[in-house]
């Protein structure tokens, strides 16, 4: 494909740095196309987003609520008089882990329509992402891709929603939410218009979008007025097929019912074949299409087999064939024969086998890609393409409404006025006029470009040497185990502790190895790549004797539910971000830092499907690893317990006594006598009585049973 400088600019901002891109441009301009080859050659892990169902579908997306299962109303957490979904959590549903691994393995979120957005949504869309990425920065890090035009159609907000959203924002635009303020992020205006080639036209639809209307303006626009026009009048220009731009659906659904009903011609009706999951707001086409011969239609996608039609190309139905397909003749006196298309509603998943992000079949819609086309409103013809449409501006009732209604004819000459365009039709909105203002020159944005890339990649490189998360969690768990578990488990408790000193020891000195790599710079690759080297040679062996020990101080039992639940995702957590460090030293040592190699072997790790496989690395020291890495057996974890063998069938015991009275686990034997148990291995009354926590009424209900059981352990 052909690709101009600005489009080349935007993809190397997105495949080369983690700088936010809002890419925007006049209408035709290839957003789309940008958009669709974006996903299909970025390397990057990514998703696409819209705000409406519709335009997710055309986008091979889903909608922004759907894939962060965000509630409906507004998202305001600092009107505190507003209670809504937002404000009682208990209501908010939880993502699955699927998704939530796939929130953590992005690296790359893509926002179609973005000029339909509101800023409590994005701001909403911010707070998911750094909640479920434990990542502070703007989008929980996640670099953005925004596509569109803040000069089409804006943000819909309902009086009653306008209320409460004066309060907090300047005005509904996504530019005005507030994590907008705090991304650091690019505008790139694509300027080729592939739409119109007339340079009068594209000056006055230029004129119209920024606001800038002069008497030369008007009087150019207004020359295609006639407010008598007919496209069925005999006089019209032969052939052309015109369809009429409405501000209201019941203005357009009142057209085309006049005429259909008008045609003498039998009515045929087909009903959509809708399979899964799909909702009804997200319907391409009609469920129930209603069509004669002689109607006119407008096709609802581009023909998938032979590109024969376009989205929004005009036709006439010639004939219809119930088992062979439509016909229709289009402005060309070409046959065309239609026949039924599938859509398709996805979600995204994680591939089992490749560990890529994919788009996940949900339900599919069936239908002919057709509709009766006399009239269609001009937020649906957003993004379509005609080359005559009668236009009545009159009645436009929101920003960016007449500009998308030009736009949609090629050429001047293709337009109809049934008013005339005045300033009372256009909107002129300061917000936008000031946000499309603060783009800065091509030349410049290249130069940015290469302190971007250097800046990603320094930022990648300092995060392999950062151990503040790891110390974080340790901090954490050793603090729970004082708190509940240091009676139990003290030696465990110790070597933890013993742990967290050594990362804090391993930080301090990552400090100072940050510090150096930013005075080293991005250029000096080769003196980065020895000192990385050597780095990483330094902090390994630390990083393996702390998970050597760390691991079966971490797996041992506890009674307490919470607690253990608690801990047990703090482990996960703890376990996962001390492979990930090993890893990342594994991997420069046998294949040096690259931005490549930096994500996915971040995605690895966080995809990795058990606790076992974390940490194994593929490479020369594979077998050391995995040593250290793996499940610990039983003396690891009590290697302070002179017999471990008998905890665990103490402990399998225990669970068939509190499962059998149905009542929790320490009232059978709570965790540390247990232990003593095992630590003792009584053999007589005497000694087992000795046990602290195991009195006269626990040997009446237990003694002998767990006396023979110990006898029996201990003799095999």
């Amino acid at each position: 494909m052909k690709k101009d400088r600005l489009f080349e600019l935007a993809e190397n901002y997105i495949s080369r740095t983690d700088i936010s891109l809002f890419l925007t441009g006049r209408a035709g301009t290839g957003k789309t196309t940008f958009l669709r080859y974006i996903v299909e050659n970025t390397p990057k892990r990514c998703v696409v987003l819209a705000p409406t169902g519709v335009a997710a579908i055309n986008a091979g997306g889903v909608t922004i609520h759907s894939f962060f299962q965000l509630p409906l109303c507004p998202y305001l957490p600092d009107v505190k008089e507003l209670v809504n979904e937002y404000q009682m959590p208990e209501e908010r549903r939880r993502l699955r882990k699927e998704k939530i691994k796939i929130i953590r393995t992005l690296d790359l979120l893509i926002i179609d329509e973005i000029s339909m957005v509101r800023a409590d949504l994005l701001d909403a869309v911010d707070a998911t992402l750094r909640q479920y990425r434990r990542n502070d920065r703007p989008f929980g890090g996640v670099q953005l891709l925004m596509i569109g035009d803040t000069h089409q159609l804006p943000p819909v907000v309902t009086g009653q929603d306008e209320m409460w959203l004066r309060q907090v924002y300047i005005s509904p635009f996504f530019f005005h939410s507030k994590v907008m303020q705090q991304l650091e992020y690019v505008t790139i205006e694509l300027q080729t218009v592939y739409r119109q080639s007339d340079i009068t036209f594209l000056n006055i639809l230029n004129n119209i979008r920024v606001g800038v209307m002069d008497n030369t303006t008007y009087r150019q626009l207004n020359s295609r007025l006639d407010p008598l026009f007919d496209p069925d009048d005999t006089n019209s220009p032969s052939g052309r097929k015109w369809i009429r731009l409405t501000t209201h659906n019941r203005q357009a659904e009142k057209i085309n019912q006049q005429k259909l009903k008008a045609l003498g011609t039998p009515v045929h009706t087909f009903l959509a074949e809708i399979e899964g999951n799909f909702p009804e707001n997200s319907f391409p086409a009609e469920q129930e299409l209603r069509l004669k011969e002689g109607a006119q239609v407008m096709f609802l996608r581009n023909d998938s087999r032979e590109g024969l039609y376009y989205n929004g190309k005009i036709a006439t139905v010639t004939e219809i064939d119930r088992f062979n397909g439509i016909t229709v003749t289009d402005e060309n006196g070409d046959e065309i024969v239609v026949l039924k298309e599938k859509w398709e509603n996805i979600s995204f998943e994680i591939d089992k086998n490749s560990k890529e992000i994919v788009p996940k079949v949900e339900g599919t819609f069936i239908q002919y890609p057709l509709k009766a086309a006399w009239a269609v409103t001009i937020h649906k013809s957003q993004g379509l393409t005609f080359d005559n449409v009668i236009i009545d501006a009159a009645s436009a009732f929101s920003f960016g409404q007449v500009y998308v209604a030009l736009s949609r004819c090629r050429s001047l000459e293709g337009i109809v006025l049934s008013s005339p365009i005045s300033q009372s039709c256009l909107f002129d909105n300061a917000d936008v006029s000031q946000f499309g203002s603060d783009s800065k020159p091509v030349s410049e944005m290249e130069h940015l470009l290469k302190e971007a890339h250097d800046t990603y990649y320094m930022n990648l490189l300092k995060d392999c040497f950062s151990f503040e998360e790891l110390l974080r969690l340790f901090g954490w768990t050793v603090g729970t185990f004082r708190s509940h578990l240091q009676r139990t488990y003290p030696e465990q408790t110790e070597r933890l502790d013993e742990c967290r000193r050594k990362i804090r020891d391993m930080e301090d000195v990552a400090k100072k190895f940050r510090r150096e790599l930013d005075r080293i710079g991005a250029k000096e690759r080769d003196l980065l790549a020895e000192r990385v080297s050597r780095a990483s040679d330094f902090f390994l062996p630390t990083l393996f004797d702390v998970s050597s020990v760390s691991r079966p101080a971490l797996s041992v039992s506890i009674d307490n539910k919470e607690v253990k639940k608690s801990l047990s995702n703090a482990s996960d957590e703890l376990l996962l971000e001390l492979s990930l460090r090993i890893q990342y030293m594994e991997k420069i040592q046998e294949q040096g830092f690259s931005i490549e190699v930096c994500l996915e072997t971040r995605n690895e790790m966080i995809l990795s499907d058990s606790q076992s496989d974390k940490g194994r690395s593929k490479t020369k020291r594979e077998s050391v690893l995995k040593e250290k890495t793996s499940k610990p057996d039983i003396s690891q974890i009590y290697s302070d317990n002179r017999h471990p063998e008998l905890i665990e069938p103490l402990t399998e015991w225990r669970k068939v006594q509190y499962t059998a009275r149905n009542v929790p686990a320490y009232l059978i034997l709570n965790q540390r006598t247990l232990l003593s148990i095992a630590d003792a291995a009584p053999a007589t009354r005497e000694e087992l009585l000795a046990v602290p926590g195991f009195g006269a009424n626990k040997w009446k209900q237990f003694g002998p049973e767990l006396l023979r059981l110990i006898a029996e352990h201990r003799k095999s």
